[in-house]
């Protein structure tokens, strides 16, 4: 016991000296290396000064040494004014092969422009074609006409420096201010970076220009001049000093700052394979060697040199620091682990204790982790015996409360009791063979409570294994399933049902028609495929509105479903686009006709809705298998074209699907797309028919109707576009664009002196659904200047009858602008007494299905009779149209019509034919008068 005291404090102290010891060392280390350090990082930027100061020298010296030569060039001038371009040529030879930087040598002279022509046939017989030249964006141009030239007469060498010969440096006057500081002192001068003209276009093109004055009689009467292209003036000069002269990251500006657009040299960093030694980390020595930059006087210009120094720090310009660092890291680690070792064999048994005691505790721990975890999870946990039928040995918390077994009923029981008498599902067989075969197992299966309802169990098994490898029990994770499967069933219905409708979408619709196309194949029965667009639905939907438009198409939904048997199919497309799949009757080989029209009489229905009377109707194209196809694709191809020709026919009705239709709707798409830039082409024209007073004679009117002189199509008769602009929605500005062109007419004609005239322009049932509709009205009539009683709208009985009440106000808000109203076809649609006399109405036209027989028909006699009569009892004026025949137009005036317009009057004419009607019918009332 006595001994165990006395080697405790022993052991701490010998802790604290190795802690010390440590300390001591590092702190030493640090001392000699940072001395060290600093010396070296010293004698580092002397000696990288000294380099960048050897180079600075050789590029002066080469600088200095071509203006030196342009100071020897200058007084060959000076001593012989009338130096020859041989003599030139001789005397700077030797010079430019001394300095072969120098881009060239070059003599410059004024010139008059009276002395233009003979300079220039000088230099032409030197360079052919050759002219006296100036810069432009810097692209060497003929020079314009100036009073004074200064042009290069003379430079060396001339081969690549073509360009430059004859080039008037008075301007553009880029280098003045280098040049004036020459004129003024005599010595040669650098301008600034000018675009050279013998590199103009090519990379490079930017040089300097060293000019020097030659003085004749106390005045300037030329230069001498150096052209020097920077870059490769510094480079080669470097190269001409040896190979390290340009071993440095430098650059050299042309200006007195580091301007980028003056940059001339840019010499790439020093490969980092260079250098000697092992490269260092930079965080090491933190002082750095720093960048050096020095002035250069060029010819009495400022450039700067900037020089860095190497990125790398490599261990041979370190090895004084290097070498302390190391000695002292080696003693002072040696130090401390002699001092370390001291304590680590007595602590040796005590950590082992120490050690074991510590794993013990967490096993332990452990397990009650474990347990705990088992009993907390949410998933049931069961562990069963690996003995015959697997009795459950374990249950957990969550085992009683998913399956409602207690864990005194689960114990001693196979786990077969969860599966009821649902015994026959795969995932069971797939549990019982990795039982069998020792494995684990994963299956999901329908598992029952203790009260009968079902869940789905979504299992994960496992074997345990004893220390001898023998398999002993299983134990098996569980987890309810059953929200995640409703989710699964909910989103699979999703994807293949429509959202507002509940109806099959067309994913589902392909595939019902595929498994149905296989087997009525092989009973040898026909299927219909019916494609159903409803008709004028988007005007029907823009008056509902968002909301009730997609009511209207829930009831369209449930009326379609109720009209099939429970074996046909009904789908939903998009939009009010849906489709029928329907099959043979009870006894029957192929669907019958009466089945498709049950299904559109449940549509023609009455319905109200928001308090609105609705009158639907569909178009329906019937694609036959396998007649028109055994293709699934292609038959809903073909039935969409049969409906399409069934909306060409008027709606309401329903079409067989035939080889003719392709063309049919060849021609339609053609149409369609056509018509979109028909106003803008200006293609569309008005024809305006006579409206005729037979009590007078007199053309009391006319109405308006369109025609479109397409380019390629020729005239299109409206019957081929007017319903295919109603179903797109052209109509809306085809509409306006004749309102206001007719109106813009007939106040034309009324300021000729035709005031009683007036125009009827029809509207359709899109345009009168508009909400601006009356607004827009107005707006023409106040933009035109025609006055609203001379204005006949023609409304169809058909379009009124769709909305009576919207129809209501927007007739009752027109009668408030002051037009005439009338109702178009009177007598071809459903409309009643009861609603014509709540309708402001003017005019009744009676329909010329009912004119055109009405001399030999007795049924059309009647109906013309009655609603003339009717227009009578009412107060209301009556036209007829259609007519053609004089007994027509006898008829018609024996029976009280005054108002009339037909072929027997005149056809629909252009505006120019009309006024020349209008001109002819106004001569003979004239001449009947007299």
């Amino acid at each position: 016991m006595d001994q165990a005291d006395s080697t405790a404090p022993q052991q701490a102290f010998r802790t604290r000296t190795a802690a010390l010891a440590l300390l001591c060392g590092c702190a030493l280390t640090g001392a000699l290396f940072a001395g060290a350090s600093r010396l070296e990082a010293q004698r580092a930027q002397l000696a990288f000064e000294q380099r960048v100061q050897a180079r600075a020298f050789v590029l002066r010296e080469g600088i200095n040494g071509a203006v030196a030569s342009l100071q020897a060039v200058n007084q060959l001038f000076v001593s012989r004014p009338n130096t020859s371009r041989e003599e030139f040529q001789r005397f700077v030879a030797p010079l430019l092969a001394r300095h072969p930087y120098v881009l060239g040598t070059s003599y410059l002279r004024f010139i008059e422009q009276a002395e233009r022509p003979a300079f220039e046939a000088s230099l032409q017989a030197l360079v052919p074609g050759a002219t006296v030249r100036e810069m432009h964006d810097g692209v060497t141009v003929p020079a314009a006409v100036r009073p004074r030239y200064r042009v290069i007469d003379y430079i060396e060498p001339l081969a690549g420096n073509e360009q430059a010969l004859g080039l008037d440096t008075l301007y553009p006057q880029h280098d003045e201010t280098a040049r004036q500081r020459a004129y003024a002192s005599g010595q040669p001068a650098a301008g600034p970076l000018v675009h050279l003209a013998q590199r103009a276009g090519a990379r490079g093109s930017m040089g300097v220009v060293v000019s020097m004055p030659l003085y004749g009689g106390g005045r300037v009467l030329g230069e001498t001049a150096l052209t020097l292209q920077p870059g490769e003036m510094i480079a080669r000069i470097f190269a001409s000093a040896g190979p390290d002269a340009a071993a440095l990251d430098m650059k050299v500006y042309a200006s007195a700052q580091a301007d980028p657009g003056a940059l001339v040299y840019d010499a790439p960093p020093a490969p980092e394979g260079n250098g000697v030694g092992l490269p260092l980390p930079a965080w090491l020595y933190p002082a750095r060697t720093k960048p050096v930059t020095l002035p250069l006087d060029v010819a009495g210009s400022r450039w700067l040199l900037v020089a860095w120094p190497g990125s790398r720090v490599l261990a041979s310009e370190h090895l004084a620091s290097l070498a302390a660092l190391a000695l002292g890291v080696l003693t002072t680690l040696i130090g401390a682990a002699f001092v370390d070792s001291l304590k680590r064999r007595k602590q040796l048994v005590q950590q082992r204790v120490a050690q074991r005691t510590a794993e013990l505790k967490a096993a332990n721990q452990a397990l009650l982790w474990r347990q705990h975890a088992i009993e907390s999870s949410t998933n049931a946990v069961v562990i069963t015996s690996a003995e015959q039928h697997s009795p459950i040995v374990y249950v957990n918390p969550a085992f009683e409360r998913i399956t409602g077994y207690r864990t005194a009923e689960a114990l001693g029981r196979s786990p077969r009791m969860l599966l009821g008498v649902d015994t026959e599902q795969p995932g069971f067989d797939e549990l019982r063979t990795a039982m069998r075969e020792g494995r684990d197992g994963h299956a999901v299966l329908r598992c029952y409570r203790k009260d009968g309802s079902m869940y789905w169990n979504d299992v994960y098994m496992s074997p345990v294994r004893d220390e001898q490898g023998k398999l002993v029990n299983f134990i098996s994770i569980q987890h309810d399933i059953t929200a995640i499967k409703a989710y699964e069933s909910e989103l699979e219905h999703k994807s293949t049902h429509d959202a507002l409708t509940g109806l099959p979408n067309r994913l589902l619709l392909q595939d019902r028609l595929a498994q149905t196309i296989q087997h009525s194949a092989r009973k040898g029965h026909e299927l219909w495929l019916v494609s159903i667009d409803l008709d004028r639905f988007k005007f029907t939907n823009s008056r509902l509105g968002h909301k009730g438009g997609d009511r209207l198409l829930q009831i369209v939904a449930a009326r379609l479903q109720s009209a099939v048997r429970p074996v046909d199919t009904v789908a939903r497309l998009g939009g009010d686009e849906f489709a029928l799949m329907l099959l043979p009757e009870r006894g029957g080989h192929a669907p019958r006709a009466e089945q498709l029209q049950r299904v559109l009489d449940s549509l023609a229905a009455p319905l109200v809705l928001d308090g609105t009377e609705l009158f639907l109707t569909a178009s329906a194209g019937i694609a036959a298998f396998p007649g028109d196809s055994k293709e699934p694709g292609v038959l809903a191809e073909r039935a969409d074209i049969a409906m399409f020709r069934a909306k060409e026919m008027g709606g309401n009705q329903y079409q067989f699907y035939t080889a003719a239709m392709n063309e049919q709707l060849g021609e339609r798409l053609r149409i369609e797309s056509a018509l979109r830039t028909g106003l803008e082409r200006r293609e569309f024209e008005l024809h305006y028919q006579p409206q005729v007073d037979c009590t007078t004679g007199r053309i009391m009117g006319m109405e308006a109707l369109i025609r479109w002189r397409h380019p390629e199509m020729g005239m299109v008769a409206p019957y081929r576009f007017i319903p295919l602009a109603e179903e797109t929605g052209q109509i809306l500005a085809i509409g306006a664009w004749v309102l206001r062109t007719a109106c813009r007419q007939l106040r034309d004609w009324q300021q000729a002196g035709r005031k009683e005239l007036r125009i009827a322009v029809n509207v359709s049932a899109r345009q009168l659904a508009e909400p601006d509709f009356v607004q827009s009205v107005a707006e023409v009539l106040a933009d035109t200047g025609l006055a609203p009683c001379c204005l006949e709208l023609e409304l169809t009985e058909s379009a009124v009858m769709d909305d009576v009440a919207h129809a209501t106000e927007v007739m009752h808000q027109l009668k408030k602008l002051g037009v005439q109203l009338a109702i178009d076809d009177f007598g071809t649609g459903y409309s009643s007494l009861a609603h014509l006399k709540r309708f402001e109405i003017d005019v009744l036209k009676i329909d010329q299905t009912f004119v055109r027989d009405l001399t030999v028909d007795p049924d059309d006699a009647a109906i013309v009779t009655t609603i003339i009569a009717l227009a009578g009892n009412l107060g209301l004026d009556v036209i007829s149209e259609g007519v053609e025949t004089q007994d027509q137009l006898d008829f018609l005036r024996r029976h009280g019509c005054r108002h009339m317009q037909g072929y027997l009057f005149g056809r629909p004419m252009p505006a120019a034919d009309f006024l020349a009607l209008l001109e002819q019918s106004e001569a003979a009332l004239s001449a009947s008068q007299s």
